[in-house]
């Protein structure tokens, strides 16, 4: 897997999709409030098309966004089930041995990693379903599970940290430049602190839409790696 390409990728994605369609830019962060919109539109992005996707066929996109939702629910509730039940378990098999807080958290270990081996399964889960359109393909765990086995466990993985931490940098440059920014704004007399404020909303609905883009574009990726030659 080059996760270099892939981050390059998901960027150029993003910038040659939004730069400059300001229209789009406003309307993607709209979507993002009437966040079925936004998941029809990751939908959309699902696809795997080499270009970002015009917004059209808004109804369309409501649709599929709860479609997406009410699948993502389901795998969300699944993992809640597995921490309630291994920390129970825990618990129980903690006062046994008069250890009930060491019971506790040998559950909890254990219910976070099966919840996080699931999530690792939902994420896949909701781009085949955006891929076929079928709730079917959306819970065939074992289809789901091969193609992740394709893509290399530890591939998708990494992959997923080398996001994260792309992510946090990117979070600590931005909440430093723009502290630096509003922090300047607020020493003008009067009206410093209405600027400030309108700074932090353009900057909202600014990078919003960019970062939600190039995850989306990202995750697709991943996914689409399984058929990458090795």
């Amino acid at each position: 897997m080059e996760y270099g390409s892939m981050l390059r990728n998901s960027f150029d994605y993003t910038v040659n999709g939004l730069w400059g369609s300001w229209g789009k830019w406003l309307l993607l962060f709209i979507s993002m409030i009437i966040f079925p919109l936004w998941l029809g539109y990751q939908w959309v992005i699902y696809k795997g098309e080499s270009q970002l996707p015009p917004l059209d066929d808004w109804v369309e996109m409501f649709i599929n966004g709860i479609k997406l939702f009410i699948v993502g629910l389901v795998y969300s509730i699944i993992p809640l089930i597995v921490l309630m039940v291994f920390g129970g378990a825990g618990v129980l098999m903690g006062g046994a041995l008069e250890s009930p807080g060491a019971g506790a958290l040998v559950g909890l270990l254990i219910g976070l990693i099966v919840a996080f081996i699931f999530s690792l399964i939902a994420l896949m889960a909701l781009i085949r379903f955006a891929r076929t359109d079928s709730f079917g393909e959306a819970f065939n765990i074992s289809a789901i599970v091969a193609h992740i086995g394709k893509i290399g466990w530890l591939s998708y993985i990494l992959a997923l940290i080398i996001l994260w931490i792309v992510s946090v940098l990117a979070t600590i440059v931005y909440t430093i430049v723009v502290a630096i920014a509003v922090f300047i704004l607020a020493l003008i007399p009067v009206i410093g602190w209405l600027l400030a404020l309108i700074l932090a909303i353009v900057v909202a609905i600014l990078i919003g839409p960019v970062v939600a883009v190039f995850v989306t574009r990202y995750y697709t990726l991943i996914y689409d790696s399984a058929a990458a030659p090795a």
